[in-house]
């Protein structure tokens, strides 16, 4: 007991110093950096947010009013929090909504979210969150997957404030099972009043991490019914792509993009391309920033391939070239309905793997590289004859000669992708469902 107590105190020492460490750091940021510099862009953000959240909570919140205090870390679990935040007002009506994200890569999409107000997550110190939660006097405070803030989630507790995490996921080779961040990840997420847990893999590893098992509730992702919802609706405003439907039957796009991923791409291409002269690929990088753009063309042109910008497109099918490189954000899900087969990048860095579940929901089959894990739902399509591992270009090439020679197959494959999709819709109102019950405990 003693030897425990030692090493979670241990713990939060090393996490306040780290902390103080970062926002000693961001005083020296005074200038908002470019898109680019996504680090001193959290931390310029996060000097300015606590100001901005006060402001709205002493001018704003009128404290007879259900208010959500939601936070998700990056883009994907700003989409799973988005729909959960739609879900809550749908069931509930008039509420005000506080959405918090930490990383640069979803401030712009931030401005869509459904909510009252936004920003960066402040610095997690227990003086600061405890201002900003008598200030905000949240209703309940939800986590979106797995990033619990202690100190945040500590003051929430004391103040009897309910915490939620909803979408909460776990892969089997999270670094929060392991030695010493599992001792972080106890501190962190052993208040948590209840986990909505995407899968029963998930829920069981929570419950290793010391959650009890009372406190988890297999809800489903979110994403899921987003995909959905998308894939059954045109979302892309910003151009006609009927030209891009005229390259014909051959299509490839390949969705959030790194270089290791791009590389492999255009390589396996080359080589489709001698026994398949029709073959076009799309190339959706993971972030559409100038410099990303400019290494995806480049990285096009080093293999002596066409390339063209999609802000540059023509109606013309005859100026469409080999690849196409997407240099605007909100086209992906409409470009995977026009694709035969898709790819989504992450597989072959330490990023991890992003969502397949838009061109799952498509209806067409799913590329990936190795590391895959932690994704639950490319397990799935996996498991479902839905989607596909390529380690190397050379199994790419295969894969894809594979599908595009058996058309049977090719329909059969994504027919299972799409199925996954719609046995797996209802999360976000098994999510509502959970927060609302919650609710009603507290208020008993």
């Amino acid at each position: 007991m003693g030897y425990s107590y030692s090493m979670t105190s241990l713990a939060k020492l090393v996490y306040q110093f780290l902390l103080e460490v970062l926002r000693f750091a961001s005083v020296f940021v005074r200038v908002k950096p470019k898109r680019s510099r996504k680090f001193l862009r959290g931390l310029y953000g996060r000097r300015l947010s606590c100001r901005k959240l006060l402001k709205w909570a002493e001018n704003v919140r009128g404290h007879n009013v259900l208010t959500f205090w939601i936070h998700a870390s990056s883009v994907g679990e700003l989409i799973q929090a988005k729909s959960v935040a739609q879900g809550l007002r749908k069931r509930l009506g008039n509420i005000h909504i506080v959405f918090t994200f930490f990383s640069a890569s979803a401030e712009k999409m931030a401005a869509n979210f459904p909510s009252e107000v936004s920003g960066y997550l402040p610095w997690d110190q227990s003086r600061k969150m405890a201002i900003l939660l008598d200030a905000l006097s949240p209703s309940a405070l939800l986590f979106t997957q797995r990033e619990v803030w202690p100190n945040l989630n500590d003051q929430a507790i004391i103040r009897g404030i309910p915490t939620v995490m909803i979408a909460g996921t776990l892969s089997e080779d999270s670094k929060k099972l392991k030695w010493p961040w599992r001792l972080f990840s106890n501190i962190m997420l052993r208040q948590i009043c209840s986990i909505g847990a995407i899968s029963e893999n998930d829920g069981k590893r929570f419950e290793e991490l010391g959650v009890d098992k009372d406190r988890i509730q297999l809800t489903g992702d979110p994403a899921v019914d987003v995909a959905y919802d998308g894939a059954n609706s045109l979302t892309s405003e910003q151009c006609n792509l009927d030209c891009i439907k005229n390259w014909g039957g051959s299509l490839i796009v390949a969705g959030s993009t790194y270089g290791a991923d791009e590389e492999m791409l255009l390589h396996a291409l080359t080589d489709i391309k001698k026994v398949r002269p029709e073959t076009r690929m799309v190339i959706v990088p993971h972030e559409v920033f100038p410099t990303n753009i400019r290494k995806s063309i480049r990285r096009c042109a080093d293999r002596g391939f066409e390339v063209v910008k999609f802000s540059g497109l023509s109606n013309d099918p005859e100026t469409l070239g080999d690849v196409l490189v997407v240099d605007v954000m909100g086209v992906l899900p409409d470009l995977y309905k026009l694709s035969r087969i898709a790819y989504v990048g992450g597989g072959f860095g330490d990023k991890g793997l992003h969502s397949v579940l838009e061109p799952a929901a498509a209806g067409v089959p799913v590329l990936f590289g190795p590391k895959y894990k932690n994704s639950e739902a490319a397990s799935s399509l996996l498991e479902g004859g839905a989607g596909r591992v390529v380690s190397d270009s050379v199994i790419m090439v295969h894969v894809i000669e594979d599908y595009f020679l058996d058309e049977a197959r090719l329909l059969k494959a994504g027919r299972n992708a799409l199925g996954y999709v719609e046995r797996n819709r209802g999360a976000t109102d098994k999510t509502v469902d959970l927060i609302c019950n919650v609710l009603r405990t507290f208020n008993r």
